[in-house]
């Protein structure tokens, strides 16, 4: 074989073997089951141009009224009804981490007994049914008449 007879063989070789490439890939490409991406607001498009809607139920939320409903009270009274009780409390709020004074008023959570500051706590109730330090599942707010 020549020079030019082997070029010849090579760049055939060459085009027939990135053919078998690009054909395998494209196959294999094809085969592959594909996820459906989400697209915000709940809806989905799928590969056959359907849209398919799926609609999740809201997180539960307090609103303004059920969250005041809540017993606050002031510091000097809840650290009396602390110490009566078996629940959990502290000097300082854990969500803005300040200390409390006696004139402070706070928000009793009725399920676990943690104290938070009114203005730290109203929020997180707003958006979240747990306590924010330990995740128990806060109930409505009747439960605790005896604090007030």
């Amino acid at each position: 074989m020549n020079s030019s007879e082997e070029t010849a063989l090579l760049l055939v070789s060459f085009i027939v073997l990135t053919l078998i490439i690009t054909l395998t890939a494209y196959v294999c490409s094809n085969n592959i089951p594909r996820t459906v991406p989400s697209v915000p607001g709940g809806a989905t498009h799928s590969n056959n141009n359907h849209t398919t809607i799926t609609v999740e139920p809201p997180e539960p939320r307090l609103d303004h009224t059920n969250v005041r409903s809540y017993p606050s009270l002031q510091f000097s009274k809840a650290k009396l009804c602390s110490s009566n009780s078996s629940s959990s409390s502290s000097s300082s709020c854990s969500i803005c981490l300040m200390d409390y004074k006696d004139c402070d008023s706070l928000k009793v959570l009725p399920a676990c007994g943690h104290f938070f500051h009114v203005k730290c706590v109203d929020p997180w109730l707003r958006i979240s049914l747990t306590c924010p330090v330990c995740r128990t599942p806060i109930a409505l707010p009747d439960i605790c008449k005896n604090l007030e």
